[in-house]
């Protein structure tokens, strides 16, 4: 007999064909229907940008009759911006510009396209009910779990009905329970519609095929399947090739088939990826870069395998004992062949997955392993039935274990967790991956379970987009954009919500006040009402998209309510020209005022040069404390006692139980992700907080010192980062990992002249010794504007280092009169003030004030920079330093005039004068 006949008897290297009976399927349909509960049981979607393609695709293949994006762009950009042209990545990166002006989407389009039949009764209902944004969204959303979670489900069905090819009902309906919840399965491939839903569901299905009877149409189907493997995802061509290799001996004279239906799903992809893409791979394949790749296969392996934030056998651990026992896999005679294929064909993948950037995006754990846990689950029969009563404890412990893991992730996973580890770069990129305190299932138990947010009425609307002239509703002077709209999900006030300017965060609030025209609309009284401000300065001129995402609960989706285009005209006649240093003053206030955030604290802007150039911004808690530092002298003279105010309570509220402080912040900020990432812990910082915006819980300030004394080297000096290099975070260290930078000691010596004198002095001495050694100039060498601001501190406590003249200078373009500010209120402030330093103030303050301090725009001052032996180097500069500065010389100049004696180092006639 040949394999290609239906009553053809397995030899010993086939899977041994057992009847399904009855019973069987109706076990299938009730583990799939338990699966399908539990699935839904958190009442929300665990989705990412690689899925809103396939979310609203279906809906316009039944509606619009395409495959383009184009007629739904707005919903699957989720407010972000379509690139412009097909080499541009923007901020909506799923997106690709192709030949025509069509946009497609980045990732293959299988899902949606086998989908779309199921959604007819979706398009339906929207037909029948009209064709409201929110309606379509919130409808597409339902939708997308259901499909996602039915596919899942109808793949544990599968699976037990394969397994049931050798071994008994029991074993594998345990397994397939396994399967199903102790796996990525739960988290990944039945919450949203990732690909990997469906290549669980075509492998196992393509499986159970295989291992029964070969026939026409089974073969046939067989192919299909396969096939479809490949197109839906390419890397699983490489697991459709094992299926395909064992199918091919399999279907005996019936491979025809096999052959040609499975040439129909490769033929279809490969027409649509030339004739819309342009690209025979692909959309994704357009934007192949160098830096996806991997430098260390060896790595790549153990990161996708053991890494405790991305390894399978951490996720699941009960899959370890597949390579364990996997003589006896390989010894099993039932499915020797299949299971040969298969493993080569995992095999295979591991090492492609390895070469590339194995951490996989913002995703639940081993991701790109999900779609070969069905040939897993395949080979743990012959493993489990060979195992001693310890070793079924320890299975049954692993299993555990796995099913808790995943339970988190259903319940608690929000992707906060992720940051450090996506963010990273540099050579020591993957060293997040590997700290275990960056495990989603321990990191995401930092915050209440998620509450479910599937089914959200969403209700609101952006009223209005206004460019504030000076003074108005503000008593600022300048301009700045007021969004002001209201929102209800759910009849009720939402978490938060948060407004993009062209695709990237502007602003956003968690504030929420009532408004009597919608409670009277509809009845509600809950507060909808919000207003967001975004200074102009971070708006350049011109026609700009505006997007509002709404949160119905803390850490869930956000959800597109409205988006709408605006044109901000250049800023001309609506400020006023300073003229003289009063209303220079007035204006420098003004503009602090404006720039400080609603939270209270000010962006520092950052570049990749030595230059002003295309500056972006982050969140810092080092400039918010130097700010506090320079202005609050001369605080209530310029009128700035509330907004100090203000940044200090947000600074204090930075110190963390240890009594330390992160460079970017809380490391569950909201910021994190967006204006920084959760930095390892630094001295300067902490001892710059400290001393500004002491915590009322004074019982942490001995634990911040111990823990600042323990990283003190032999020398005196202290070291910049309170941890060990294992458990750095969002570093890229240069040449010393850890070192003792110049303008650190400074800081700390302010600190510890505060909390701890006899400390203070030690520093001064060691600092004394090193003043000359370049290896302490890190930070600092190539800004010394805040070294020569500190000498001023330094110097009223007693300490003078002696540091090189050529230190203190600068070959930066533009920062000379920055240096000459810091020395003339270093004069300014000395006991010898005269009027001739007062006029030599006034004139460096009149230059600095120019055209409505246009040099702020031009050449704000550089305050520091990173270590420039590492391999990425970043500049911080600071408009509203300047301004701080400005004030604070401005005002330090008037009080030393109204100190000195009439005729005292000047004439009669300037005496009168003053």
């Amino acid at each position: 007999m040949t394999a290609g006949n239906a009553d053809h008897v397995p030899s010993a290297s086939e899977p041994a064909f057992w009847c399904i009976r009855a019973r069987d399927f109706a076990m299938a349909l009730l583990l799939g229907l338990l699966s399908l509960l539990v699935y839904n049981a958190n009442l929300r979607s665990i989705t990412a940008a690689d899925s809103y393609a396939a979310r609203y695709l279906p809906f316009s293949i039944w509606q619009n009759h395409s495959l383009t994006l184009n007629p739904i762009l707005t919903m699957v950009a989720q407010g972000r911006k379509p690139p412009a042209t097909q080499e541009k990545v923007d901020t909506a990166h799923w997106i690709l510009k192709v030949r025509g002006g069509q946009y497609v989407s980045k990732f293959p389009i299988v899902v949606p396209v086998i989908l779309s039949p199921f959604y007819l009764p979706a398009v339906l209902y929207l037909n029948q009910h009209g064709s409201d944004a929110l309606l379509f969204d919130k409808v597409a959303r339902i939708m997308e779990k259901l499909c996602a979670s039915s596919m899942a489900a109808i793949s544990v069905g599968l699976l037990y009905l394969l397994l049931r090819r050798r071994t008994d009902k029991g074993l594998a309906a345990m397994l397939s329970l396994l399967y199903a919840l102790g796996t990525t399965t739960w988290v990944i491939s039945s919450q949203a519609l990732w690909m990997h839903g469906l290549a669980q569901l075509l492998v196992v299905a393509t499986m159970l095929l295989l291992t029964g009877p070969s026939t026409a149409w089974r073969a046939a189907f067989a192919g299909l399947l396969c096939a479809l493997i490949a197109a839906n995802r390419q890397p699983d061509a490489i697991l459709a090739a094992g299926l395909g290799v064992y199918g091919l001996w399999w279907a005996g004279r019936m491979r025809m088939w096999f052959v040609l239906v499975g040439i129909v799903p490769v033929a279809l992809t490969m027409a649509y990826n030339l004739v819309l893409v342009g690209n025979v791979a692909g959309a994704y394949a357009v934007h192949v870069r160098p830096e996806n790749f991997n430098d260390s296969i060896a790595g790549g392996i153990a990161g996708l395998l053991v890494s405790p934030t991305r390894g399978l056998f951490v996720f699941s651990p009960f899959l370890l004992f597949v390579p364990i026992f996997w003589r006896r896999v390989a010894a099993e005679r039932s499915g020797r062949g299949l299971t040969a294929a298969i493993g080569c064909a995992m095999i295979v993948q591991l090492f492609l997955y390895a070469m590339i950037d194995w951490r996989q995006g913002a995703s639940w754990g081993p991701r790109w392993l999900t779609d070969m846990l069905p040939m897993l689950m395949w080979m743990l029969p012959p493993v489990v039935k060979v195992l001693s009563r310890n070793g079924r404890v320890a299975f049954g412990f692993a299993s555990l274990v796995a099913i808790s893991i995943q339970a988190i992730g259903a319940f608690w996973y929000t992707g906060i967790a992720e940051t450090p580890i996506i963010t990273a770069r540099g050579p020591d990129r993957m060293r997040p991956a590997w700290d275990i305190h960056n495990a989603a299932f321990i990191a995401e138990l930092r915050h209440p379970h998620v509450e479910g947010d599937l089914i959200v009425e969403m209700r609101g609307n952006i009223d209005a987009v206004n460019v504030l002239p000076i003074g108005q509703n503000t008593g600022e002077a300048g301009r700045q954009l007021e969004i002001l709209g209201w929102t209800l999900t759910n009849d009720h006030s939402p978490s938060d919500i948060a407004v993009l300017i062209d695709g990237r965060p502007g602003a956003g609030t968690r504030e929420f006040f009532a408004r009597p025209d919608v409670e009277k609309a509809l009845g509600q009284a809950s507060p909808a009402g919000w207003r967001v401000t975004i200074p102009t300065d971070q708006v350049p001129p011109g026609e700009h998209l505006l997007a509002v995402l709404v949160r119905a609960t803390a850490g869930g989706e956000p959800r597109l309510l409205k988006q709408t285009s605006f044109s901000l005209a250049p800023e001309n006649g609506g400020l006023e020209h300073v003229t003289d240093l009063p209303s220079a003053a007035r204006r420098a206030l003004q503009l602090l005022a404006r720039h400080q955030q609603t939270a209270g604290y000010w962006l520092t802007s950052y570049t990749s040069a030595m230059r002003f150039e295309q500056p972006r911004q982050e969140l810092n808690t080092y400039l918010n404390a130097i700010m506090l530092d320079v202005a609050d002298p001369v605080a209530e003279a310029a009128g700035a006692s509330d907004m100090l105010a203000k940044a200090r309570r947000f600074l204090a509220a930075q110190i963390e139980p240890s009594g330390l402080v992160r460079y970017h912040g809380l490391p569950d900020g909201p910021t994190i992700g967006t204006l920084g990432c959760a930095i390892t812990p630094d001295s300067d910082d902490t001892a710059l907080v400290w001393r500004a915006a002491p915590s009322e819980k004074k019982e942490l300030l001995q634990p911040a010192l111990a823990t600042i004394t323990q990283f003190k080297r032999p020398d005196g000096l202290y070291q910049t980062w309170l941890a060990s290099r294992d458990k750095y975070k969002c570093l890229d260290p240069g040449r010393d990992p850890n070192p003792a930078d110049v303008g650190i000691q400074m800081h700390i010596f302010m600190f510890l002249e505060q909390v701890d004198k006899p400390a203070a002095r030690s520093l001064c001495e060691a600092l004394s010794k090193e003043a000359g050694d370049d290896n302490i100039w890190v930070y600092y060498a190539g800004a010394p504007l805040m070294v020569t601001l500190r000498l001023a501190d330094l110097e009223r406590a007693g300490c003078l280092p002696q540091f090189p003249q050529a230190r203190l200078r600068t070959e930066i373009a533009g920062q000379e009169i920055w240096l000459r500010a810091a020395e003339q209120l270093r004069q300014v402030e000395s006991h010898a003030g005269s009027y001739l330093t007062y006029q030599r103030t006034t004139e460096l303050l009149d230059e600095i004030a120019a055209d409505d301090f246009s040099l702020m725009s031009q050449t704000p001052p550089l305050l520091y920079h990173n270590d420039l032996t590492a391999t990425v180097k970043r500049f911080y500069w600071s408009q509203d330093f300047g301004y701080a500065l400005w004030l604070r010389l401005y005002f330090e100049n008037e009080r030393m005039l109204s100190k000195l004696p009439c005729g005292s180092g000047g004439s009669e006639e300037e005496c009168g004068e003053k």
